[in-house]
């Protein structure tokens, strides 16, 4: 299923972009989304879409929605990035606490600031790792675009690439009973996260969105055979919740 967009956020874009480059094209600047405040840099992908108030904003209510029917316990940010999802969750009382995972060190610095100016870091806990199905080490490329597009290559010993930790969520923060809000975005390696999640998706009950390209069928599939549903796509985002009520 292609991407798409309303009309409404493509407007928005188209006005948004050029006002950037006249009025934020050298220098960070703070922009306040669905109540959140968050520093953005001058360029990139998720600078435009934020500040044009439209980041993936299906996906983002649905969450929120979901989140205050389900009242989850803690929410796991796989893949924070900059705190898009985390911050929002947080700020709206959506979640009373998140664990976060982040690799990439621009980011860091840009997620732990936009955590910093909301009041937020007394509700997170965040490791500065990557998921996987093994704990081990593997280099991570930054993105040529946007930090958003940082990813794990295990062979890549390009000058811009660096060595990661990588860990097993169910190793690292082992979790039972609770109710869970998760979302996965890892650029392509969602399914090696998953293998390494498999009791934390059959000890609680969980609402699980990951982005997924290529790998659609195969993290539907995994999913299924956890025991989830696939309850809403807003592709390349697709939401599981856990068959037991």
């Amino acid at each position: 299923m292609a991407w798409k967009e309303t009309w409404q956020s493509k407007v928005r874009r188209r006005f948004r972009k050029p006002f950037n480059k006249v009025f934020h094209s050298r220098h960070y600047f703070i922009s306040r989304y669905i109540g959140t405040d968050f520093l953005l840099r001058p360029d990139g992908i998720g600078t435009l879409e934020m500040s044009a108030k439209i980041a993936e904003y299906p996906e983002l209510t649905n969450f929120m929605r979901r989140c205050g029917e389900l009242q989850p316990d803690i929410f796991i940010d796989i893949g924070a990035n900059i705190g898009l999802y985390s911050c929002i969750l947080l700020k709206n009382g959506c979640v009373p606490r998140a664990v976060l995972f982040e690799p990439d060190r621009l980011n860091l610095i840009h997620l732990k600031a936009n955590l910093l100016i909301n009041g937020l870091l007394n509700k997170i806990v965040l490791y500065e790792v990557a998921l996987g199905a093994a704990a081990g080490c593997h280099r991570l490329v930054p993105g040529t675009i946007d930090g958003g597009f940082s990813k794990i290559a295990v062979d890549d010993l390009s000058g811009a690439s660096y060595d990661v930790q990588v860990a097993r969520l169910d190793d690292l923060v082992p979790l039972s009973g609770r109710k869970l809000a998760i979302k996965i975005d890892v650029e392509h390696y969602e399914c090696n996260v998953l293998a390494g999640m498999p009791q934390t998706l059959s000890q609680n009950r969980c609402i699980v969105q990951i982005e997924a390209f290529e790998t659609r069928n195969e993290v539907i599939s995994i999913m299924t055979a956890a025991g989830y549903d696939l309850a809403a796509s807003f592709a390349p985002n697709f939401v599981f919740e856990s068959r037991v009520p």
